[in-house]
């Protein structure tokens, strides 16, 4: 037990009952199984209540729940859903204990633990499934732990709505073991300090302590550029077979890139203050890089009222993004309640008239009756394209609102970098709007779902599923795209029948994936019968487990409701932060951050304290790969160059702050050795040159000169490339620039000179670091 969590108190002074959480999980090359324990124990000296609200992921499918109670184990049932209530019910008035599990809204969760004795313990293990989903070839591997406080009524009842306390760490601990073809990938995490563990058949991945506060999501970037990422499953359906396929679609030679009418939605309120606010900076700042002359914007900042830029979307000149720009510096969380539904009217009608409008917005998410925003979204006609950002992000809400409406979601936690979501999702935009989408399964498919396929996106992963009453299927799986343009990419998956493992009745995981999926568009009588067949909790159906107590272990009074306080997401209005803290070795790139409780008045005491001494050796204070990077150099100096820029990095530990900085470049043609040697450049400016020695400071500003040179020539060459692309439109000019793809010179031109000018500014801001701590903060920024 976790002494530390059972004594803490909640917001009306009683103890906190849920005092363990730990959470396994195996990822197998396509699939993911992951299971929780929650441990609950009843401090106090009556009887008591447990209810716990909490979140998983949006396509997790629940497979399994057992407790554990009084020396027994007990395997839950799913019940039709009133059934079930009425029973747990009757369980409590008759002084059994009951456990009952159920979803409250997509994604979000909440466990009944009733009739806790004094000094008894529950422990409550569920199981679920989920695919991967791929983007490129990257997955995201994503547990949410906490609930961050949500703007207007709710409409759940009282006991289940999630309340957080300031007061209150909730704890985890975490294991990951990685098989098949994912052993081989590079694993970065942006959200908690991890440690590696290799074998010959696996990948281990935990904590680096053994628990965790529950203030954050766990993210898990997967790289696997040959993992296999379209493929067919099947298993047993009892005297049939479900199958699942998953396509990632590439479209060679659809690639005309098309003006955009756009409206950016940016949440501003209280909500947002902290990490989330400079998250959403971020992403405007690459928005407004990634604009071109011919598209045209208008900006929507909003909170309980709305500020625009302007009634209607103005062309991208010079004059019209200076505009934007100074509108952009002037946000901050500062314009109260998160009425995101007015925000988005006021999209609809900027809009109105503009053909192919699309909508940005970059939010936290965290509202209350989001539903009700989703369906306004989808009646508009505007397809949504959500950044979520935060340490808790509403992926329901935000991964809703976007599928709902043709668009995309990216989530990205503060330490992910924005750069490649946005131009990640204007990528999406500007790709030919497909008219016709359709997958086709040999003859015998029945159920297939989804019944109508949403938006189609180049790299991005589409999943359908199909059920057969024979026991072996043949074929291919197709899937057939054509755009507005009447062009038809086509790609087809063998089926192969795979044993999968299975329960009693015949039903495998992927037959419960399938059905999952078939649920969401079945009426009433059907969605009950399916959930009630495959063991689904549903809006219908919950997991329900009875305790019977012998006469003299019975309890006489109704028991005390206890709710389970959410703990304060990290960073959420402006409570907290995360901090960077890296740990990379030569064979395990793991980004790894820790919860910010410095004190403010100490913090400022010791950038004061930095004196003017020639050099000062670093203390404690100093982050462990700053410190690594400065004992690095002061051994060898003469690695103060493009030869060996990177890897001095990676062995200090900052490369996989820079991750995404190098990929940018490299996809723009420019020499990443040559970038490295400008980031590093960059980490040693301002006071930090007082912890090297004076031959080192002498190398270190021949680096940094050589580095301001070499940001200036490729701003320049991105200003000539502009010019040239002006003459693009010549014959002659246009035979020559064929090599270079003259179709869009220019807007890699204008990229590579946003590129300069990112650099440019990378080196002035962390420049201007005087807390070592801060360098690394802003690193990846």
């Amino acid at each position: 037990m976790n002494n530390l969590a059972s004594a803490l108190t909640g917001i009306h002074g009683e103890r906190v009952a849920l005092s363990d959480v730990s959470v396994s999980a195996v990822l197998r090359d396509l699939l993911a199984e992951v299971t929780v324990s929650q441990t609950y124990r009843n401090d106090e000296t009556v009887n008591i209540e447990a209810v716990y609200t909490f979140p998983l992921p949006l396509d997790a499918v629940l497979l399994d729940l057992q407790v554990e109670i009084g020396g027994r184990v007990l395997k839950g049932v799913v019940v039709k859903k009133n059934a079930a209530e009425e029973q747990y019910e009757d369980a409590i008035a008759e002084g059994d204990a009951a456990v009952m599990l159920q979803v409250i809204e997509p994604g979000l969760y909440t466990m009944n633990v009733g009739n806790l004795l004094p000094g008894e313990k529950a422990t409550i293990t569920f199981s679920y499934a989920i695919l991967y989903r791929w983007a490129g070839d990257r997955l995201r591997f994503y547990l949410p732990t906490t609930v961050a406080p949500r703007f207007g009524e709710s409409p759940h009842q009282p006991h289940q709505v999630p309340e957080s306390s300031l007061s209150v760490e909730n704890q985890f601990s975490l294991q990951l073991e990685i098989f098949g073809s994912l052993r081989g990938a590079q694993f970065v995490c942006p959200s908690h300090e991890v440690k590696l563990d290799m074998s010959a058949d696996k990948v281990v991945i935990s904590l680096q302590q053994a628990k965790a506060v529950m203030d954050r999501d766990f993210i898990l970037n997967v790289k696997a550029p040959q993992a296999t990422r379209s493929f067919v499953l099947s298993g047993s359906d009892g005297d049939g077979v479900a199958a699942v396929a998953s396509f990632q679609p590439f479209f060679p030679g659809l690639q005309q890139r098309r003006p955009l009418n756009l409206a950016i939605v940016v949440d501003c309120s209280g909500s947002m203050e902290g990490d989330s606010i400079e998250q959403a900076k971020q992403a405007l700042e690459g928005i407004l890089n990634a604009l071109q002359p011919h598209d045209r914007i208008t900006l929507i900042a909003f909170g309980d009222t709305t500020n625009l830029l302007s009634a209607r979307p103005l062309p991208c000149n010079k004059s019209n993004l200076v505009k934007a720009k100074r509108f952009a510096k002037q946000l901050d969380a500062n314009m109260g309640g998160t009425e995101i539904g007015k925000a988005l009217n006021d999209a609809y009608a900027a809009l109105r008239g503009s053909e192919h409008a699309d909508i940005f917005l970059v939010t936290d998410g965290e509202v209350s009756s989001w539903e009700t925003v989703i369906k306004d979204a989808k009646l508009s006609g505007h397809r949504m394209f959500t950044v979520g950002v935060g340490s808790a992000v509403s992926e329901p809400f935000v991964r809703g609102l976007a599928a709902d409406t043709g668009g995309e979601c990216e989530l990205v936690s503060p330490r992910e970098g924005m750069a490649d979501r946005v131009i990640r999702h204007f990528e999406r935009m500007r790709a030919p709007r497909a008219s016709r989408v359709a997958i086709h399964w040999p003859e015998g498919a029945q159920g297939v779902a989804p019944f109508k396929l949403g938006a189609v996106f180049e790299g991005d992963t589409i999943i359908s599923c199909a059920h057969f009453d024979h026991a072996v299927i043949s074929g291919t799986v197709v899937l057939e795209v054509e755009t507005e343009k009447g062009e038809v990419t086509r790609q087809e998956l063998p089926i192969s029948m795979v044993p999968s493992s299975e329960t009693a009745d015949g039903l495998s995981i992927i037959s419960r994936l399938a059905a999952s999926a078939r649920i969401r568009q079945l009426d009433d009588r059907a969605g009950l019968e399916t959930a009630l067949r495959y063991r689904l909790v549903s809006r219908w159906t919950n997991w329900l487990v009875i305790a019977e107590r012998s006469d003299a272990d019975k309890t006489l009074d109704l028991p005390a409701l206890r709710k389970v306080p959410q703990t304060v997401a990290a960073g959420w209005g402006g409570v907290g932060s995360v901090d960077l803290c890296m740990s990379m070795g030569a064979m395990e790139p793991m980004a790894m951050f820790s919860r910010s409780d410095a004190n403010l008045s100490e913090m400022a005491d010791f950038e004061d304290s930095i004196g003017d001494a020639p050099r000062r050796i670093p203390g404690p204070d100093i982050p462990e790969p700053f410190r690594r990077l400065l004992s690095l150099i002061e051994e060898a100096p003469d690695r103060l160059d493009a030869r060996h820029a990177i890897s001095l990095l990676r062995d200090a530990g900052f490369a996989a702050e820079f991750d995404d900085l190098f990929r940018h470049a490299a996809d723009l043609g420019l020499n990443v050795e040559v970038i490295a040697v400008i980031a590093l450049a960059a980490l040693l400016g301002g006071q930090m040159g007082e912890y090297l020695s004076v031959d080192t400071q002498s190398a270190v500003a021949s680096l940094q000169d050589h580095a301001q040179q070499t940001t200036e020539a490729i701003r320049e060459m991105g200003r000539r490339g502009i010019a040239l692309a002006r003459i693009a439109n010549d014959s002659a000019a246009s035979e020559v620039l064929q090599t270079a793809r003259a179709n869009n010179i220019r807007e890699n031109m204008e990229k590579i000179a946003s590129f300069g000018d990112l650099l440019d500014d990378l080196q002035t801001t962390l420049g201007r670091q005087r807390n070592p701590k801060n360098v690394v903060q802003h690193a990846g920024k």
